[in-house]
């Protein structure tokens, strides 16, 4: 029995390859792209865990020796961490769990020989000579957080769903079935998990690592670097515009800097070299479309920054907002439970928050519930075809129809954020460093779910469940904020700047696909250019997308195979 390992390789300015790791070849299958533990039983059993997991090596040992298939899908979300597991019996069957959040993605192929499996699209993208799908394309357009089931980024590799179990027996038979659902429980219950999971996420990643994180001073952001402080050195990185090094979030990034002596304070000033659409062909491919993809100049520069602060993992934010601060769908979830005063007391509160009658919202909830989670509107810069395209091919998303709208739209984010996670992950390993998102932890994401949806929410208190669980870990006043900074100039002064770059996006692969009306998108483009207030989270995926097709090209050169020992 030999071992497998694969090579992800990106292009200049990468120092280093983007993840290898150790796979099995009996059967065959491969994963590329994430952090791999492995285990072997007495009988020829093997466990792999993707991602970083709490578990002890000695419970991986025991479980890959004793465990049935319910105290496996037990396992999966049992331990502090985003990770996914793999099973292999030795008697040719094996099966894969996908962790709740969809934070370690796994992906499968079948080509005319096989079943494949990897932790990335784009590696078995390279394997199959695959390009991009455009069903999933036209989706991702319409709506970046909708689920396409058995489809990625690539024709022919499919994910697995998240929180699912897929499984193949020894004469080739797959089945692909739900093994988690999410908790139920008080809300003061769910206060003191989400207090623990969130220090112990942090733990698993920080202890015995150098560590950075960002420090924006919000919430999110400060509670992460505040476990890690608890934990040992750690350097905060605070964005500032040039020139400006107090007020606003700054100056909440010192307190809890002060707060917290082994944090090393580090300021990242940005200037026009930082602004959106700069240095846009600085991108790189990865299993998707990032979300960072017009903003790749920041984020390359605070890579290198973290680099040259020799971090090994860096701490983000991202998913903060999806679980703690979501739009009102629960009101949705009141009028099918009949629960009419608190409902019409919850839109009068949320009228009131943005200055609006609570008619509308009203009727909404009653009428299109499905549109309080900020479904977008018309769009017309995508074609009819796209439209039509995207509504053929999306579904609800896994584990929806046994949920509420309110958590149906909660997890929908959690997953998006969490799968998109992985390709910044990609890129930051170019410059040596490991990106992770505590927050799409399947522990943290059950603790959220278990609170009731109504409970979750307040128009009189921001992101209260957070909140609560972290009072006695940060700075009053940071716990006080009610909102954090905002960045939409920077969007319209990069976008002045780069003009003729971006306008040039509109009419590119996209186009050439029948996905978008490019006369359309350039007079939406520039308006905004001109400072008039664009849909930036709709126009964002579109160009970003753009970014990526041009260089999805490179697909099959940027991954090879090395037999390894």
């Amino acid at each position: 029995m030999g071992w497998f390992g694969g090579v992800l390789a990106s292009p200049d300015p990468s120092p280093a390859p983007i993840g290898a790791q150790v796979v099995w070849n009996e059967p065959r299958i491969w994963s590329v792209g994430a952090t791999v533990r492995l285990a072997t039983g007495r009988e020829g059993q093997r466990l792999a865990v993707f991602g970083p997991c709490g578990a002890a090596d000695t419970e991986l040992e025991r479980l890959v020796d004793h465990a049935s298939t319910g105290e496996l899908d037990t396992a999966a979300t049992a331990w502090t961490g985003a990770y996914a597991v793999v099973l292999d019996n030795g008697k040719g069957a094996f099966a894969l769990w996908a962790d709740p959040a969809g934070a370690c993605p796994l992906y499968l192929a079948r080509p005319h020989d096989g079943l494949l499996w990897s932790s990335s699209s784009l590696a078995l993208a390279s394997l199959l000579g695959s390009g991009p799908d455009r069903g999933w394309l036209a989706a991702h357009l319409a709506d970046p957080t909708a689920w396409t089931p058995g489809r990625s980024a690539w024709t022919d590799v499919e994910q697995v769903p998240p929180g699912h179990r897929w499984t193949v027996s020894p004469n080739g038979a797959s089945a692909c079935v739900p093994y988690w659902e999410p908790s139920s429980g008080t809300r003061a219950t769910s206060v003191r998990r989400l207090r623990d999971d969130l220090a112990d996420s942090v733990l698993i990643r920080a202890a015995g690592r150098a560590i950075s994180s960002d420090l924006s001073g919000g919430l999110d952001s400060s509670t992460l670097t505040a476990h890690a402080a608890r934990c040992g050195p750690v350097v905060g990185i605070t964005h500032h515009p040039k020139g400006r090094e107090r007020g606003g979030d700054t100056d909440h990034a010192r307190e809890v800097a002060r707060a917290f002596p082994s944090i090393r304070h580090r300021l990242m000033p940005l200037g026009r070299e930082h602004l959106p659409f700069t240095d846009l062909d600085a991108l790189v491919l990865t299993d998707e479309p990032p979300p960072s993809a017009i903003t790749i100049a920041q984020l390359f520069s605070q890579f290198a920054l973290m680099a040259s602060e020799e971090a090994e993992v860096h701490l983000t934010g991202d998913g903060g907002d999806s679980l703690f601060m979501p739009p009102p769908t629960h009101l949705a979830d009141l009028v099918r439970s009949g629960r009419l005063l608190r409902l019409a007391r919850d839109a009068q509160s949320w009228a009131r928050l943005h200055r609006a009658s609570p008619w509308p919202v009203l009727s909404t909830a009653w009428k299109h519930p499905d549109r309080l989670g900020g479904v977008p509107g018309p769009k017309p810069w995508l074609t009819s075809d796209a439209l039509d395209l995207a509504d053929a091919v999306v579904s609800p998303c896994p584990h929806g129809r046994l949920l509420g709208y309110a958590d149906r739209h909660l997890l929908a984010e959690c997953r998006y954020v969490g799968r998109t996670a992985a390709t910044e992950n990609q890129m930051a390993a170019a410059f040596g460093i490991e990106m992770h998102n505590p927050f799409t932890d399947a522990r943290i994401l059950d603790s959220v779910l278990a609170v009731p949806a109504a409970e979750r929410w307040s128009a009189h208190r921001y992101k209260p469940l957070l909140v609560d669980a972290v009072r006695d870990l940060l700075p009053d006043s940071v716990v006080r904020r009610a909102a954090k900074g905002r960045f939409a100039m920077d969007h319209h002064h990069g976008l002045r700047a780069n003009l003729g770059r971006v306008l040039d996006l509109a009419d590119g692969h996209l186009a050439d696909l029948g996905l978008v009306r490019p006369a359309v998108l350039r007079s939406l483009l520039r308006r905004g250019a001109l400072g008039v207030d664009i849909p930036w989270g709709l126009i964002e995926p579109v160009l970003g997308t753009e970014l990526w097709l041009r260089v999805s090209g490179t697909a099959t050169q940027l991954v090879r195979w090395e037999e390894r020992p």
